[in-house]
């Protein structure tokens, strides 16, 4: 078959602004005490964002490594070039340590039987995998359990003697970073006598990081060796000052059409026009991400104005409200996530309506669309090169 070249704008697409995604890194580099390191997350396709893109942007700002949440996304930034640590966010399974080993992935040490079988096979390969304990300090998912921590510090230690493993860092998670704060000051509590368990049992801890985007820059006195930034680099989060927006969202115009009163919109005809309306029908749908609560309560932006969603967003199209506007035609650019002009779409708006949080928002934008880097200015680009039918 032919290899056909379709401009990556010609229906819907995400575009993403490498200056907002370093912006947003120096601006927490620089709430950190002197000496901290960076580690982005880059998980999940750099939050939808395009690893090869974050890495490329974020790789000369000199982070201490990169996390992932799995060995296959950790191979992908081999495989781009990254030579630096490349920690993976998932518990260590004996039968994945060829591949970290092979790869020089860092995974988290959450059970420290499987990692003496991990680190057995390591040492008949002739090499030691570097880990990173995770103690549970209350998140509840995996790791070490913070009340038995001089039981398991001991049973490390004569794990760690065998050398099939070396420990690289120590680390835990907060739950509730971003709400008040003694939650976060008692999980520090009790990682603190893990700490004090380890030396006492002669294991060096290693790098301590606990801090997400949330406690980085809401507790920065716990930012300790490392921090771990994820949602607040890729644009989302509620801090203030507000983040650089990073993520913009555009489709085209495929149709404008005017209509009667009493026409009705879409799947099960849950809109029906009070009066004579222009409808426009847009290049996206469920099916590239475009969330199903936004049906009849969602809005875009075409030319810097309002439109709402009417109607059931279909799984390829959605149909907006326009009515006495002239100004819209096919193939114009409608902005479902970002800015146009002085208006604007933040992703918190969409979550909201959504009645989720930013991060499945910004993860949940499907492969369909192309990514590409945003242009220079606040609008999008507007040449017609589709749309219609």
């Amino acid at each position: 078959m032919k290899n056909v070249s379709i401009e990556p704008t010609r229906r819907a697409w995400v575009e993403v602004d490498p200056a907002g995604l370093r912006t947003n890194f120096q601006t927490i580099a620089g709430r950190l005490p002197r000496g901290c390191g960076m580690l982005p997350m880059v998980k999940a396709d750099a939050y939808g964002t395009g690893v090869e893109r974050a890495l490329r942007v974020l790789s000369p700002l000199g982070p201490w490594g990169f996390g992932v949440a799995t060995v296959t996304e950790g191979g992908r930034l081999r495989s781009l070039g990254w030579a630096g640590p490349v920690l993976v966010f998932a518990p260590l399974l004996p039968d994945e340590t060829g591949d970290l080993l092979e790869w020089r992935l860092e995974p988290l040490l959450s059970d420290v039987e499987l990692g003496a079988a991990a680190g057995a096979m390591a040492r008949r390969a002739g090499s030691a995998l570097a880990v990173h304990l995770e103690v549970d300090t209350g998140m509840g998912r995996f790791g070490v359990p913070w009340p038995r921590a001089a039981e398991w510090a001991r049973r490390l230690a004569d794990v760690l003697e065998d050398g099939g493993l070396r420990l690289r860092g120590t680390m835990t998670h907060f739950h509730s970073a971003e709400g008040p704060p003694e939650p976060v000051r008692e999980q520090w509590r009790r990682f603190g006598g893990c700490l004090d368990a380890l030396r006492g049992a002669g294991v060096d801890p290693g790098l301590v990081h606990v801090a997400n985007s949330a406690a980085a820059w809401r507790f920065p006195e716990f930012a300790a060796d490392l921090v771990r930034p994820g949602i607040r680099l890729y644009g989302g989060g509620s801090w203030d000052p507000p983040a650089a927006p990073v993520v913009a969202v555009r489709a085209r115009v495929l149709d404008v059409r005017d209509v009667p009163a009493g026409s009705t919109v879409s799947y099960g005809a849950t809109w029906r026009a009070p009066g004579p309306a222009r409808l426009a029908t847009l290049a996206i749908g469920y099916g590239d991400g475009l969330r199903r609560e936004l049906s009849n309560r969602g809005r875009v932006l075409i030319h810097g104005r309002a439109a709402p969603v009417r109607g059931a967003v279909c799984m390829d199209v959605t149909v907006v409200d326009v009515s006495g506007r002239e100004d819209v035609r096919r193939g114009d650019v409608a902005t479902v996530l970002g800015r146009d002009g002085e208006a604007e779409i933040g992703v918190a708006e969409i979550a909201g309506l959504a009645g989720t949080i930013d991060y499945e928002i910004l993860t949940g934008w499907s492969s369909r669309l192309p990514r590409v880097d945003a242009p220079t200015g606040a609008r999008p680009r507007q040449g017609v090169t589709g749309g219609g039918r």
